[in-house]
C-alpha cells in the first residue's frame, strides 16, 4: 500500500557484453531503461533496427492476412449454407512464454519467412483480382444507363444522309430534348433512376440544329464503340465477376493452411518488439568504441539481485546505484495486496501518483467497492457477479496482472451482496414480511426512497471528507500547516456539522416518521449549527492565509466562501447512488411482474417457457446495463469528486524492459 522506492542504476561495461546485460535486465522484469536524448545514433545502428522493424512489419502482415482469410472463408461458408465456422484467437494469449522460447522460434524462422512470402504472393494475386473486378465494376456502372437500348454502340454512326448520337442526360432534360427534336427524327430511350440514355437519329440536314439542342440539354455523348449492346456487355461483365469471385474464393480457401502458423507468428511478433526495445535501449545509451553505459530505474529491493547476476556474468563491468536526485522523475511502481491492488485498474485510468506521492489505492478500493455495492444494491446480482468472476479466475487462471479487473468486479460483487442484504434486494423479489431475509434487512429503497437519498448524501460527505483530510495531511507535510488546517480541515468540520443535522433532516424530509424522532435529534441539530459555523469560519481564514494585503485577504476569504457552491454541486453528484440504486430494483421488479403476467395470465406450458425466458433475459439485461452504469458513475465519482480534493495523478507507471507485448506475456 505504498509507492515502491526506486534507484537509478548505471552499468558501465565492455561493448561486447551489452547483449548479456540487456538479457539479464529483460529476464528480471525489473528494469526500466533510461534514454539519453543527446546520444547520436549511427547509421549502422539504424540499419540493424530497421531490419528488425521490417521483419515485424511482415509478421504483422501475415497475422492480418490470416485474420482476413478466416473472415472471408467464413463468409464463403455462410453463403454455401455450411454451419461450421473457422475460429482463431487473435487476442493476447493467457500464458507465459520464456525468453528461451522466443529466441528458439526466432532462430528457426527461415521456413516461417518463406511461408510469409507465399502469403504475400497470394495476397498480391487477390489484390490484383479485386482491382480487376473494381475496373470491370466501374465500366458496368457506366454501361447501366444504356442497358435498355437495343442498338449496339458501333451501329450508332452518321453517313451522308443520317446523323446519329448516343449519350445520357437527366430525365427532365430528356423530356425537353425529345419534345423539341427536328422533324424526320427518331429516338430510343432507356431510363435508369434519374438518368436517361438516348439514341437519336435525324436527317443530315438537321445536324446543326440537333447539336445545339443536345448542348442546351446537357447531353453527354457516349465514347463506347462496342459491337454489342450495353445489355450484352453487362452480361459479359457479370460472367467475369463470377470468374473473379471463384478465383478469389479458391485462393482464400487455399490460404486456410496458414492458420496453424498463427501461434508462432504471435510469439515471433512480440519477440521483434523485445528486440526493438533492446535496440532502443542500446541506441540511447552513452558509448564509446569499446565501452557502453546503460542506465535504468530499478526497484530498490531488486537492485542487489540484478547487480549480482550481472557481475557473475560479465567480467569487465562496473555498476553504480543511487537514490533519485531532486528534479529527477522516476517511474511509479505500486505495492499492494491483491484486494487493494485490484483498484489500480481504476487508478491507472486517471493517472498514477508521482514518485514520492502517497498511494491512494486503499481509499480507492474502499470507496469504489462501497459505492458500487450501493448502486447495484441487490444480493442476488452480487452473488452472480462474485461466483461468475471467481469461476472465471479459477478456470482461466489469468497470468501476471491480466485478471485485475475481473478480481475488482468480484470484490464489487461481494459489496453488492452485502448492500443487497441490507436493502432486502434478492432479484427484486418482494420478501414476505416475517421472513428471515426481511428481518436482517435495513430498509427497502423502493419503499423508502428518501432514506436512500439521505444515505447517498451521507456517503458523499464521507467520501469527500476523506479527500479533504488527505489533502490537509499532504499540505501539512509540505509545510503549509495553516492552509491545510483551515482550508481542508475546515471542510471536514462543516461535513461533521452536516452529519449532526442528518437526524433532523431525515424527519423533515419524511425519511423518518415524526414518531421516530428522538429528543437528542434537537440537541444534535443545535450543535450542528455551531460546528458548521466553526468550519465556515475556518475556510474563510484559510482563504486569507498567506496574503499580506488586507484587500487580497478579504478577496481570498470571499473566494473560499464562494467555493461552497462547487462543493454543494459535487455533493449532489452523489445522488446518482440514489438514482442507480432505485433503477436496479425498479427494472428487476418490472421483469418479475412481466414474466409472472405471461406465465400465470396466459397459462399453459408454452406460457411458462416464455415467462422463464423473459425472467432470465430481463434480469441479465438489468444486471448488464446497471453494471455498466455503476462502473462508469462510480469511476466518475472517484476521478472528480474524490481525486479533485487531493490527488494530481501526474506520475507515470513503471514500464520494465519487455513489459508491453501485444500477443503474449514474457515470463520474467
Amino acid at each position: 500500500m505504498s509507492v515502491v522506492s526506486m534507484q537509478k542504476v548505471s552499468i558501465i561495461a565492455h561493448d561486447n557484453d551489452k547483449g548479456k546485460i540487456l538479457r539479464i535486465l529483460l529476464k528480471s522484469g525489473n528494469a526500466e531503461m533510461i534514454s539519453n536524448e543527446e546520444v547520436v545514433i549511427t547509421d549502422s545502428e539504424k540499419e540493424r533496427k530497421a531490419k528488425v522493424e521490417a521483419k515485424k512489419f511482415r509478421i504483422n502482415f501475415a497475422i492480418n492476412f490470416i485474420k482476413e482469410t478466416i473472415k472471408n472463408a467464413n463468409a464463403i461458408k455462410k453463403h454455401n449454407k455450411e454451419k461450421d465456422t473457422i475460429k482463431a484467437n487473435f487476442k493476447k494469449e493467457n500464458k507465459l512464454i520464456s525468453l528461451e522460447e522466443y529466441e528458439n522460434i526466432s532462430s528457426n524462422d527461415i521456413e516461417l519467412m518463406t511461408r510469409i512470402d507465399e502469403m504475400e504472393k497470394i495476397n498480391n494475386e487477390i489484390v490484383d483480382l479485386k482491382s480487376e473486378k473494381m475496373r470491370w465494376g466501374s465500366l458496368k456502372d457506366q454501361l447501366l444507363p444504356y442497358q435498355g437500348l437495343s442498338i449496339p454502340f458501333s451501329k450508332v454512326k452518321s453517313d451522308d444522309y443520317l446523323y446519329m448520337a448516343i449519350g445520357v442526360c437527366d430525365a427532365k432534360n430528356a423530356d425537353n430534348l425529345i419534345s423539341n427534336l427536328p422533324q424526320e427524327s427518331f429516338y430510343e430511350r432507356s431510363d435508369s433512376n434519374n438518368t436517361v440514355a438516348l439514341v437519336i437519329g435525324t436527317h443530315i440536314s438537321n445536324k446543326e440544329e440537333l447539336e445545339k439542342l443536345l448542348l442546351a440539354n446537357e447531353f453527354v455523348k457516349s465514347s463506347f464503340t462496342y459491337d454489342e449492346t450495353a445489355s450484352t456487355k453487362i452480361d459479359e461483365i457479370d460472367k467475369k465477376f463470377v470468374s473473379i469471385d471463384e478465383k478469389v474464393n479458391s485462393l482464400t480457401l487455399k490460404s486456410l493452411e496458414y492458420i496453424d502458423l498463427l501461434g508462432t507468428l504471435k510469439i515471433l511478433y512480440d519477440y521483434m518488439d523485445i528486440k526493438i526495445a533492446k535496440y532502443n535501449a542500446y541506441e540511447s545509451s552513452v558509448k564509446t568504441q569499446k565501452a557502453i553505459m546503460l542506465e535504468c530505474w530499478v526497484p530498490q529491493n531488486k537492485v542487489a539481485q540484478i547487480k549480482d547476476e550481472i557481475l557473475n556474468t560479465c567480467k569487465a563491468v562496473e555498476i553504480f546505484n543511487r537514490d533519485p536526485l531532486e528534479g529527477e522523475k522516476p517511474p511509479t511502481l505500486l505495492k499492494n495486496n491483491k484486494v487493494v491492488g485490484s483498484s489500480e485498474a481504476i487508478l491507472g485510468m486517471f493517472g498514477f501518483p508521482t514518485y514520492g506521492e502517497k498511494d491512494p489505492s486503499i481509499f480507492v478500493a474502499l470507496y469504489y467497492f462501497l459505492i458500487f455495492g450501493i448502486m447495484i444494491g441487490d444480493a442476488g446480482y452480487g452473488l452472480v457477479m462474485t461466483i461468475a468472476c471467481f469461476l472465471f479466475l479459477a478456470i482461466k487462471k489469468p497470468v501476471k496482472n491480466s485478471g485485475k479487473m475481473i478480481f475488482l468486479f468480484a470484490m464489487c460483487g461481494i459489496a453488492t451482496f452485502i448492500w443487497g442484504v441490507l436493502f432486502g434486494g434478492w432479484f427484486a423479489i418482494e420478501l414476505p414480511a416475517n421472513s428471515f431475509l426481511s428481518k436482517i434487512s435495513w430498509f427497502n429503497p423502493l419503499n423508502e426512497p428518501l432514506k436512500m437519498f439521505i444515505l447517498a448524501l451521507g456517503v458523499g460527505l464521507v467520501h469527500m471528507g476523506t479527500g479533504y483530510i488527505l489533502s490537509g495531511i499532504a499540505r501539512i507535510k509540505n509545510k503549509q500547516v495553516l492552509k491545510g488546517i483551515f482550508s481542508d480541515f475546515g471542510w471536514v468540520v462543516i461535513f461533521i456539522g452536516l452529519f449532526l443535522l442528518f437526524p433532523k433532516i431525515s424527519v423533515f424530509l419524511g425519511a423518518l416518521k415524526p414518531e421516530e424522532s428522538q429528543p437528542w435529534f434537537d440537541v444534535c441539530s443545535k450543535i450542528a449549527i455551531y460546528v458548521a459555523l466553526a468550519g465556515f469560519a475556518m475556510i474563510l481564514i484559510g482563504g486569507a492565509v498567506g496574503k499580506k494585503n488586507p484587500i487580497k485577504m478579504v478577496g481570498g476569504a470571499l473566494g473560499s466562501a464562494y467555493g461552497i457552491i462547487n462543493v454543494v454541486s459535487d455533493l449532489l453528484s452523489y445522488s446518482r447512488l440514489f438514482g442507480l440504486g432505485l433503477t436496479t430494483g425498479v427494472i428487476g421488479y418490472v421483469m418479475n411482474s412481466l414474466a409472472s403476467l405471461v406465465a400465470v395470465g396466459l397459462g399453459g406450458g408454452a406460457a411458462w417457457i416464455i415467462g422463464a425466458v423473459i425472467l432470465v433475459g430481463g434480469h441479465i439485461f438489468n444486471l448488464g446495463i446497471n453494471l455498466l452504469g455503476a462502473y462508469v458513475h462510480d469511476s466518475r465519482l472517484q476521478f472528480i469528486e474524490f481525486f479533485g480534493r487531493f490527488y494530481d495523478g501526474q506520475g507515470r507507471a513503471f514500464k520494465p524492459l519487455g513489459y508491453d507485448l501485444k500477443y503474449t506475456y514474457l515470463d520474467n
